[in-house]
């Protein structure tokens, strides 16, 4: 029987949304400078305590502002703007000017902010290049590059921040952020050469990037990462070594490779790019050029979170299609804020309605915008983020002209929201100005989260999420769930996350010639119980050939997705709603990950009785996967007696045998019923060991059930590095059914 095409699967990172601060406070503690340690002025403190104050308290957007003819308009003061959010008008607290105005950077807690022009200011415009090399042709990466370069020559100036990053499955550090036309130039050329190949290198050069920064922040300004956001904010040089450094700390901690899913390593890039901005003052800019990738609707919720990261940390996301001019370009479904361009209307003269304007003229943006585009990733992030999506342009210099000239004409408004509880529901902010024939363009409004939670829960979730000790009390349906820890790079752990729920308790519907099946997964992975790291889960509506509602008969229905861990102790819990019945079920189970040790062990063992071709892709190996075949754990561990029984896991730190130059490890596995042995043991020999993400053997075998008789059966297994004579035991629980 062929494994269907929705036996659905996809790896989520540990979104350590909520850790910022102590990240910041940790990095600082280590390599902060005498010279900041010794700060004690009072204005340093005042500075640092509005720093914090802006980051903590304040809603911060992005305004522009346009005439009649299209113009932007900068001269505008903070008395000139009304900010409502849900109808309830708001105080304005903070105003910084447009760069175009001429003047450096505002302050908070005045409504007609002053700007400084004194050597100590933070940077006032951060500029972050990234180019997304996984999903750009590298006939396409010529246009990429001169558009770039052209750009830098023409519109970068001395008082400009500006940074290059590569991402493919790692997120790489090109050129830190600088002032120098020169290394940015350089940065821009050399990666021209780079391809998105060899993981392993990818990998080392992280680390080797991170030590990069920090080595050019310990000789930025006189030695280290700066103590603290207010500090950061009092010294250019310091702020600039510190974005960089966090955003490659930051992405390790929110990167996921997974070998399906060519989005995972870009929505971790961005969220890392702007959480690492969050404390510094300043015009915020990231600009991505990607050919577009796909996020799925179990990725759903990164999408906004990485949406809710940057509209916290104030940064615009631009996206370019360095594609180029495309034939058609995909459109989707889903109501997004409007962009910055999305006043303009059919009011416009033919000539503006019909003149290209970095490649999209200003017709099709309006065609757009009255669209729905749930699924267009690219329209999605950019416009909900006060960005645009640029595409169907060749010169890709004229996307970039076009967002330096909405970059440069950004006020930056910031106001103490009246509605204090953070429920997470969506506030519409609406700004206006009290000049007449002006168009004002921002972001619609935000999602109302805590500030130190970012993981998206609408409140009905949570209401789910708060029923499940009487949903798990009481199930409507079976549910099966599994969890298999395997070490990951790094120290940390990929845990796949299997359930199974059977058919039987299923409605389906009869639609045409197919049974169509609707549910939804909603989880979270949680810290502590006032922490969440990570969502998991997804909505589904599956239409079933014949032969498809078959397999599903015979194999349950089945949902995996994986997460990336670091060590520690977590509860996941998990609800799974049949949507056409209504029925539910829920389970909650604690998750101990140890510190990873060089002392010889296993990962979790899966139990399966199902394997299918497996091609491995350039985002790495599948950690359920082996020699081209990959493995379907059966969490329900129920087996009938015509199947085979496949044991899968992998063995970590085996000794070399000085003989042989390789591991000798010694596998013996023994079925018991009833605590007594029904088989031989049966004894396996493992030598070859593999390398990524780390060294391991791989243990993966089948057990013939032929006659065995129905019970409850134990998978009894012994692993012996006969170098080291270490020995390691499992017992593993299954079912042959009847």
């Amino acid at each position: 029987m062929p494994v269907p095409r929705f036996l659905f699967k996809a790896r989520i990172a540990a979104l350590p949304w909520s850790s910022s601060v102590c990240l910041l406070m940790v990095l600082a503690v280590s390599f902060h400078s005498g010279q900041a340690q010794q700060q004690t002025s009072k204005e340093a403190g005042r500075n640092q305590d509005e720093a914090i104050k802006l980051k903590a308290h304040l809603v911060t957007l992005d305004v522009m502002v346009k005439d009649n003819k299209g113009k932007y308009i900068t001269d505008l003061k903070a008395r000139d703007f009304a900010v409502s959010e849900n109808g309830v008008p708001q105080v304005v607290e903070f105003f910084d000017p447009p760069l175009a105005s001429g003047v450096g950077t505002g302050t908070p807690g005045t409504t007609e902010a002053t700007r400084s022009s004194k050597p100590g200011v933070g940077p006032s415009n951060i500029l972050s290049l990234v180019q997304r090399r996984a999903t750009t042709d590298l006939t396409n990466m010529k246009q990429v590059r001169e558009g770039t370069l052209k750009y830098i020559r023409e519109r970068i100036t001395d008082t400009d921040t500006v940074a290059v990053f590569g991402v493919s499955t790692d997120l790489r550090l090109l050129q830190p952020f600088t002032r120098d036309k020169a290394k940015l130039i350089s940065a821009v050329e050399n990666a021209y050469l780079l391809t998105a190949s060899n993981k392993n290198l990818e990998q080392t050069q992280l680390a080797q990037d991170i030590e990069r920064a920090r080595a050019e922040a310990g000789g930025a300004g006189g030695g280290g990462l700066p103590a603290s956001p207010g500090a950061a904010a009092q010294g250019r040089a310091g702020a600039e070594a510190m974005i960089a450094a966090r955003a490659l700390e930051q992405f390790i901690k929110l990167r996921s490779q997974l070998s399906a899913q060519q989005a995972r390593p870009v929505l971790a890039a961005l969220a890392a790019l702007c959480e690492a901005q969050r404390s510094i003052p300043g015009k915020k800019t990231v600009v991505l050029f990607s050919q577009g990738f796909v996020a799925p609707t179990i990725l759903d919720w990164q999408v906004q979170s990485v949406i809710d990261i940057a509209n916290r940390s104030n940064v615009a996301i631009y996206i370019i299609d360095s594609a180029g001019l495309r034939t058609s370009a995909p459109l989707s479904t889903s109501p997004v804020p409007a962009a910055p361009l999305s006043g303009v209307s059919a009011t416009m003269s033919i000539d503006s309605r019909m003149r290209a304007v970095g490649g999209e003229d200003v017709f099709d943006i309006v065609r757009h915008e009255g669209l729905n585009r749930e699924y267009d990733i690219l329209y999605r992030i950019s416009g909900d983020t006060g960005g645009e999506f640029i595409k169907g342009t060749n010169d890709l210099f004229k996307g970039l002209d076009r967002i330096d000239q909405e970059i440069r004409s950004r006020y930056t408004l910031a106001y103490s929201s009246t509605d204090q509880n953070f429920d997470g529901r969506f506030r519409k902010i609406k700004v206006e100005v009290r000049r007449p024939d002006t168009r004002v363009a921002s972001r619609s409004g935000y999602y109302a989260n805590p500030d130190d939670e970012i993981v998206p829960l609408s409140p009905e979730d949570r209401k789910l999420l708060a029923g499940l000790p009487s949903i798990e009390a009481n199930p409507a349906l079976p549910l099966f769930l599994q969890l298999s820890p395997f070490r990951f790079k790094e120290g940390r752990y990929v845990v796949p996350l299997s359930i199974e729920v059977p058919p039987s308790a299923m409605q389906f519907d009869q639609r045409g010639n197919k049974r169509q099946v609707q549910f939804e997964v909603l989880g979270v992975v949680r810290q502590t119980p006032d922490k969440i790291v990570a969502r998991l889960g997804g909505s589904f509506d599956i239409a079933l050939t014949a032969e498809q509602y078959q397999a599903i008969l015979n194999n349950n229905i089945f949902f995996r997705q994986d997460m990336e861990l670091a060590p520690g102790t977590y509860s996941i819990e998990l609800l799974f709603r049949d949507k056409l019945s209504g029925k539910m079920a829920g389970q909650k189970e604690a998750l101990v990950l140890p510190e990873a040790n060089v002392d010889f062990s296993t990962s979790g063992v899966v139990l399966s009785r199902q394997a299918a071709k497996y091609a491995p892709t350039a985002q790495g190996v599948d950690v359920l996967s082996q020699q081209g075949i990959q493995i379907r754990p059966f969490p329900s561990r129920q087996f009938r007696a015509t199947e085979n029984l496949i044991i899968f896991f992998e063995l970590y730190n085996a000794a070399i045998n000085s003989e042989m130059g390789k591991p000798l490890v010694r596998v013996t596995v023994t079925l018991l019923k009833d605590n007594r042995p029904v088989t031989k043991p049966m004894d396996y020999v493992l030598t070859e060991t593999l390398t990524q993400p780390v060294p391991h053997l791989i243990f993966a075998k089948f057990i013939n059930l032929a006659g065995l008789m129905p019970g409850n059966y134990t998978a009894a297994i012994e692993a012996k590095d006969t170098v080291t004579h270490k020995l390691v035991t499992q017992h593993v629980p299954f079912v042959i059914k009847q």
